[in-house]
């Protein structure tokens, strides 16, 4: 997948994202993937908003673990490791985010907006379950970066 903008922060997020498909076995990634490398970027706006909004990582986990569960989702051939079409919607918004607070380079803050507009996606669903919603997320951005 060839998305324009990212920062290398977001390059190492989207790397660690499909390591971490790797390691749940899984031949595409998924937005659960996305929010796991979100929260493993403990440096990143969107790993310090999620954790003041009390995400992280082990939790996510617990979480997308028990989505997972419940179903599997339909994934998208592209590549050596397919992304789902809830994945690339979600670096498209990501772009549209990055692109509406004037910054054409996608960050961590982007992706994880970008994860909470994807509602069917089990990256949100997941965040929804832990009471992260986009509202507080944007209110978080802005009490640490004029961004949103």
């Amino acid at each position: 997948m060839n998305v324009r903008n990212l920062t290398k922060e977001a390059e190492t997020i989207i790397a660690l994202a499909k390591e971490f498909a790797r390691q749940y076995g899984q031949n595409y990634v998924g937005t659960e993937h996305l929010l796991l490398a979100i929260l493993g970027q403990e440096d990143c706006l969107g790993a310090k908003v999620l954790a003041e909004l009390s995400v992280d990582q082990d939790r996510a986990k617990q979480q997308i673990d028990e989505l997972l569960k419940a179903r599997l989702q339909e994934t998208w051939v592209m590549g050596r490791l397919p992304g789902t079409p809830h994945y690339r919607d979600v670096l498209a918004r990501a772009a549209e985010e990055a692109k509406g607070s004037g910054n054409w380079q996608i960050r961590s803050e982007h992706l994880l907006l970008g994860l909470l507009a994807e509602k069917a996606s089990t990256g949100c669903k997941a965040l929804m379950a832990m009471g992260v919603d986009p509202i507080a997320v944007r209110k978080a951005l802005g009490r640490n970066r004029v961004l949103v």
